[in-house]
């Protein structure tokens, strides 16, 4: 057991700071997907530590506050790595490393408890968390995926597209279709034919990809002002460049 704790403690250390990196790193601009995956890094260490800190299991104790920590757990994680406050926690370092010590907690907590539960128990809830954290950066669990007709025209219009973002950094077009379809869609339509919001066809003739960006970020009423607060400033970039392919 001792063998088995001191590899534990040892991880769950560095796991720890590594959640206080944002500290030295300041402000960043990180895609949702990259956010997505580096927290799940950090809870596949959270979660390695516990299950090391809590083998061999050959007694249970199965009292059910351990298994309702064990379920909750998870869900708290999830709620902690919605993508719409990301921006916010990038712009404030002390805030994101909260965040992360949080994720931390809750990977490490969904399978300590789960074992303290009864074995096997930990392993079931936390490779869930971890299963789902990793899925999360396609898309699972944040919002509908956008219509396969919608990631169709993303990757086969629009060539002029890449070569304005080589201007201002990569874009990633798909990831703008999906931002676009939780952002946008429900008033400029799926396929941005129009809706309540007026129609996107097109619109590469009437904006360049600079001038697309600051209409993003910087939009006249109704259309809501989604940066920086939902969009950070990559994901204005890739919205905008699907926005160039409609």
């Amino acid at each position: 057991m001792i063998r088995l704790r001191v590899p534990g403690i040892v991880l769950l250390g560095i796991t720890i700071v590594a959640a206080l990196v944002p500290l030295v790193r300041g402000v960043t601009d990180l895609p949702t997907a990259e956010h997505h995956l580096l927290h799940a890094a950090l809870i596949a260490g959270a979660l390695i530590s516990a299950l090391l800190l809590t083998e061999p299991r050959k007694a249970e104790n199965a009292h059910y506050g351990w298994l309702l920590a064990a379920v909750l757990s998870p869900i708290a994680a999830m709620m902690l790595m919605w993508p719409s406050e990301y921006a916010w926690f990038e712009r404030h370092p002390l805030g994101h490393v909260l965040e992360h010590l949080g994720i931390v907690g809750c990977g490490f907590a969904s399978g300590y408890a789960g074992q303290m539960y009864a074995s096997g128990v930990g392993w079931v809830t936390g490779l869930s968390l971890l299963g789902m954290s990793v899925a999360s950066a396609w898309g699972f669990g944040v919002a509908p995926a956008p219509a396969a007709a919608v990631l169709a025209a993303a990757t086969t219009t629009a060539p002029q597209t890449s070569a304005a973002a080589g201007t201002t950094g990569a874009t990633n077009i798909a990831h703008g279709a999906v931002l676009f379809s939780q952002n946008c869609a429900m008033c400029h339509g799926a396929r941005g034919t129009g809706g309540v919001g007026p129609s996107l066809v097109s619109e590469r003739t009437r904006k360049d990809f600079q001038q697309a960006q600051q209409w993003i970020m910087k939009p006249d009423a109704p259309m809501p002002t989604l940066f920086p607060g939902t969009l950070s400033r990559s994901d204005v970039r890739d919205v905008a460049a699907f926005v160039e392919t409609l």
